[in-house]
């Protein structure tokens, strides 16, 4: 079910797919994804019910699901998810580049042994490392549905959707960096 502007309100919601998670501030915990922009969607239903490509997105994270909430041009729709509606949740880590040059402070501390994650702060030129998007791909009884994110943020998103302890459902894709 898609909810628009006009019929997005707590009580719906939480009927789906229960309470919103709370913060506790002596174990925080991240309860909202990134943002993703919505790059195709497919309604498994004969609702045929449609999103805009591009909408800004980003997912909440409840008790016995996700709020997939999106915005295109100002216009706001949200996807209650429940839990066990999802059959599989895909996240790709984009293709990297890693290309330092002698003697940089990038290729220094790669030589030490330091994690790509971590020298990549420290690149001169844009030349010396890039990473291409990363895309999240989630399929539900009802709707398949894919979105591109900025590559940098994999790790922090990866921790997210773990931390939902979906099981068996989340799969992750890391393709091979090019070492040149």
């Amino acid at each position: 079910m898609i909810l628009t502007e006009k019929n997005i309100n707590k009580h719906k919601i939480e009927n789906l797919i229960g309470e919103p998670t709370k913060i506790e501030l002596n174990k925080p915990e991240i309860i909202g994804s990134s943002s993703y922009f919505l790059k195709s969607f497919i309604d498994k239903t004969d609702n045929k019910e449609n999103l805009k490509i591009d909408s800004k997105s980003n997912f909440e994270k409840y008790s016995n699901g996700l709020l997939l909430r999106l915005n295109f041009s100002n216009k706001l729709s949200a996807i209650p998810i429940q839990k066990n509606e999802i059959n599989r949740i895909e996240l790709i880590r984009g293709k990297e580049e890693i290309n330092p040059f002698p003697f940089s402070p990038m290729w220094i501390l790669l030589k030490f042994g330091v994690s790509k994650l971590i020298a990549r702060h420290f690149k001169i030129y844009i030349s010396e490392y890039s990473i291409e998007n990363m895309r999240l791909i989630i399929d539900t009884k009802k709707y398949e549905m894919e979105f591109i994110a900025n590559g940098f943020l994999f790790e922090k998103q990866l921790e997210y959707f773990e931390k939902l302890n979906y099981g068996t459902i989340l799969k992750n894709k890391k393709p091979v960096a090019n070492n040149v």
